[in-house]
């Protein structure tokens, strides 16, 4: 039993440190980005490979949540995360369209799906140590 604890375990990190890596590399970058331009330095980041980075970091927590339904059968972890994972590909890949048809700004929907993601691997979390 303890080989079967220890692969949950490790399912539970995917979860927490898909969510903590996605919101690193969204705000992450910008707080490195603005400290640099404060010091003058100015860089350049790939807008496509930075929201894709964003975007893979935030499926993989779905996917970590995902493998926590497996073990404890709860479908609104996995729900919540893939609205958040939804709203956050949604913010990076198709704002403008939402900003038109909803009169939300990127940043409302983006926020809105992070803590979707973050609620959703809270419970997770919680549902694992319940088990």
């Amino acid at each position: 039993m303890t080989g079967t604890t220890g692969s949950f375990q490790k399912q539970g990190w995917l979860a927490r440190g898909g969510v903590l890596l996605s919101l690193l590399a969204c705000y992450g970058t910008l707080a490195v980005i603005g400290a640099l331009s404060a010091l003058g330095v100015t860089i350049a980041v790939n807008a496509h490979v930075w929201a894709g980075a964003i975007v893979a970091f935030a499926l993989a927590a779905f996917a970590g949540i995902g493998l926590g339904f497996r073990r404890h059968r709860a479908a609104g972890p996995l729900a919540a995360a893939g609205l958040g994972a939804a709203l956050v590909a949604a913010a990076m890949y198709a704002a403008a369209p939402i900003e038109a048809a909803t009169g939300l700004s990127k940043r409302v929907v983006e926020i809105a799906g992070f803590a979707s993601l973050i609620a959703a691997a809270l419970w997770d979390w919680r549902l694992a140590k319940h088990r």
